[in-house]
């Protein structure tokens, strides 16, 4: 609920005498303290992750500025100390709440910077030799050093850096062993699938740890990158690649459906699912343009009625619920296929009556809703 809603239904409730005027005035107090300290806890966010984004050009412009008076092991060490350093920074800060947001983006950066590192030693050591197995063996041991702190200090980020976690190993198996990709993406698919498997298996506990939850979906959201690459590279699928990447929206989309439950257990509770599941729509969009496009080669009505059906969706979703995030992705995912279909359509009286038919629809839904909240203030 918006804050400008809250202050109507305080209106409200004072004109109907469910609260006081100095009981509606204390709330309105203590929404605008809230509504300030969200808006700072933004402002550091937004700072933090400029901050750490120069951070990441600093390092490299830096090594760009040595880079020529130093052969290739010395620049890796070099990126790497600094990825370490960075990293070290981050878990000092952690702990003081003011610099929490620096903390956060210090522990991505300094992750980042030592995956490059790492990446970057095969010009200095090649793979399986023995400076390759040293770099894979540190490629293993900073997620793990980092994943398992950052689980015991803070779920979100201990989400954030498990998702990180399979680019790590995927380097480990690289250098220290010289696997060549397809293996190394069949072992990350078989660990990406044990891990959610074990994590699902985990949720079912009440009692379990907040970080499950938050690992489960961070590792969720990492695995579409070994879906669109295992398509590509282990299954051959080539202009069918999309169809995998479709079976991972639905299955995200279908978990933030499923956890929008009024009965869904307290321990599985979240408040970021509506927004989970408008992103899955925002996502829909490119995703149903191109596999109807590209993949079923099938014209622009079909790829119109598929991206309207994925707003037509969003609506049956989000009006029951009043979830403005939901309604506002679906309602653009209805406009963007109304704009293509009338484009590709220029002209043609049948594309005319389906963009207003579409647009009649939307007009009495609502009239619906408004008629809706009219009956009930007239009841009040």
């Amino acid at each position: 609920m918006s804050a400008r809603s809250v202050m109507l239904s305080l209106e409200r409730w004072v004109q109907k005498g469910l609260l006081t005027p100095e009981t509606a005035k204390t709330l309105v107090v203590e929404l605008e303290e809230e509504l300030r300290s969200e808006g700072q806890r933004w402002t550091q966010y937004a700072l933090a992750a400029t901050g750490g984004a120069i951070l990441i050009i600093a390092g490299g412009t830096f090594l760009a500025w040595a880079w020529p008076e130093m052969g290739y092991a010395a620049q890796s060490v070099a990126l790497g100390v600094i990825g370490l350093v960075v990293s070290i920074l981050g878990f000092r800060l952690l702990p003081r709440p003011r610099f929490v947001p620096v903390a956060y983006l210090l522990l991505i950066s300094g992750p980042v910077l030592f995956f490059m590192a790492i990446a970057y030693s095969e010009n200095a050591w090649e793979d399986a030799t023995f400076g390759a197995i040293v770099t894979g063996v540190l490629a293993l041991a900073m997620p793990s050093v980092t994943l398992a702190v950052c689980l015991k200090r803070d779920a979100v980020l201990g989400a954030l850096q498990a998702g990180l976690s399979p680019l790590f190993l995927f380097l480990f198996l690289d250098r220290a062993f010289g696997l060549s990709l397809e293996t190394n993406l069949w072992i990350l698919d078989g660990v990406a699938v044990a891990a959610l498997a074990w994590l699902a298996y985990r949720l079912r506990d009440p009692e379990g740890p907040a970080w499950v939850l938050n690992t489960f979906f961070a590792i969720l959201y990492a695995s579409i990158l070994l879906v669109f690459f295992s398509g590509d590279l282990l299954w051959d699928l080539e202009e069918f690649v999309m169809i995998p990447a479709d079976i991972w929206l639905l299955i995200v989309g279908g978990l933030s459906l499923w956890a929008l439950q009024d009965d869904l257990p307290v321990h599985l509770q979240r408040d970021w699912y509506e927004r989970q599941l408008a992103y899955c729509i925002l996502i829909a969009i490119p995703f149903s343009f191109i596999t109807t496009l590209e993949t079923m080669n099938a014209g622009p009505t079909t790829a119109a009625l598929t991206v309207a059906a994925v707003g037509a969706f969003g609506l049956w979703v989000s009006i029951p619920r009043g979830v403005r995030s939901i309604l506002l992705a679906s309602c653009l995912a209805l406009l963007i296929a109304a704009w293509y279909y009338g484009a590709e359509k220029a002209g043609a009286l049948g594309a005319v009556l389906a963009l207003s038919i579409m647009a009649v629809v939307l007009f009495w839904g609502a009239s619906k809703l408004g008629a809706g909240k009219a009956e009930e203030g007239i009841e009040a």
